[in-house]
């Protein structure tokens, strides 16, 4: 959507920019570039640099190296006489936030005041913010679309506010399971997409090497599709499932790939528009993709200890939604006499027929007694899954 907005900025003689959340999404945009030809597409920090510096405003003001002081960021600004060349300069013409959700509620608060700032010296800029409450992936850093609003000074403008109402990317039971975990009431729920597919499965695996045994094979019969596998753990815990999964494929016409913050200069080398791609990334740099098929790995690693769970809901719609034909979230190495680890208990029970809940190997014979025994932490009475089911 975000490109889409910036090929109408072009049209209306406009100069946007397009700000991504990461470095990931970045590149995955960039595949679709042909959307809208010759706009700036990058990340917050990259752009921000870049905008500084074309004003001549000397050092980028920071609390830290990836922290923005944008308290003093504005009040320089603001101190700009209207008739300065550095204000001129610093008109960025139409800048574009995706994932605007991710992003502090300061730095809204900052550029509502330049905007108004701009507008008094006779100088216009825009800004357009797509943002989705239910897809907040930082537990700290984020806004919600309510205060976006209300800092942007639009709270109060029906005209300037707007709704994306249909979900285009999903089946009927991707949607379905995704809007399980949705936590935003603001944002509200997509209507529901008519294409229909497979139930997302949820599958117990003995250990790592069963789980990517199956990958393989279904792989192998997924002839022309894009498949990501998302993980939740560590970096090491994505190297480990990529080096299993390009063993076992090494034969294959598919390729493998895969990224990790600690080795962010590889993200250019990512592909997102071949098929028979298959692309291993952490969950943190997942937002924003999408793939034919999506397997979460590592759900049984959630810790809900003092969040309440609303962290990791979020996560786990974010995740889900990623899917475009068909998800399978993956758990390996779990007791399944003892308890269920928190990141089960997150799942839709049974009787909602979200999903299906399948074993493999050992675990098969013990899915049934072991999902009987699950402590189920269902969403709240007032979420907009039980509001829209009623």
């Amino acid at each position: 959507m975000a490109m889409h907005r910036a090929m109408k900025c072009q049209i209306l003689g406009q100069k946007p920019s397009v700000i991504m959340f990461n470095r990931v999404l970045r590149r995955y945009s960039s595949a679709w570039s042909g959307i809208a030809k010759d706009i700036e597409l990058t990340t917050m920090h990259t752009w921000l640099n870049a905008w500084w510096r074309k004003g001549r405003m000397g050092h980028l003001p920071k609390v830290s190296r990836w922290v923005v002081d944008w308290e003093e960021l504005l009040d320089r600004v603001i101190a700009l006489d209207p008739g300065s060349k550095k204000l001129a300069d610093l008109n960025w013409g139409h800048l574009i936030i995706d994932e605007g959700q991710d992003f502090p509620e300061e730095m809204y608060f900052c550029l509502g005041r330049i905007l108004k700032h701009f507008k008094r010296c006779g100088i216009s800029m825009q800004l357009t913010v797509f943002a989705d409450d239910n897809q907040r992936l930082q537990k700290e850093n984020n806004c919600t679309v309510k205060n976006i609003a209300a800092n942007l000074g639009i709270s109060q403008d029906n005209n300037r506010e707007f709704f994306l109402s249909k979900n285009h990317r999903n089946t009927l039971e991707v949607a379905k399971f995704a809007r399980f975990f949705q936590v935003g009431k603001t944002s509200g729920s997509s209507k529901l997409p008519s294409k229909s597919g497979e139930l997302p499965s949820v599958d117990f695996f003995e250990n790592d090497r069963g789980l990517s045994d199956f990958v393989a094979r279904k792989l192998k019969i997924s002839v022309g599709r894009q498949v990501g596998v998302i993980v939740n753990g560590s970096q090491k815990d994505v190297k480990r499932v990529k080096n299993q999964l390009e063993t076992r494929l090494k034969d294959s016409n598919w390729k493998t790939q895969f990224y990790t913050s600690s080795e962010w200069k590889t993200v250019d080398e990512l592909d997102f528009s071949s098929p028979n791609t298959l692309t291993v990334l952490h969950q943190a740099s997942a937002k924003g993709l999408e793939f034919d098929i999506v397997f979460y790995v590592g759900l049984e690693r959630v810790d809900m200890d003092g969040s309440g769970g609303m962290n990791e809901r979020m996560a786990a719609y974010v995740m889900a939604s990623r899917a475009r034909e068909e998800l399978r979230i993956s758990l390996t190495g779990l007791d399944m006499d003892a308890s269920a680890p928190d990141g089960v208990k997150l799942l839709p029970r049974p009787a909602l027929k979200l999903c299906r809940f399948e074993g493999f190997d050992d675990q098969k014979p013990k899915v049934a007694s072991f999902l009987e025994k699950v402590d189920w932490r269902e969403p709240e009475e007032d979420s907009p899954f039980w509001t829209e089911v009623a």
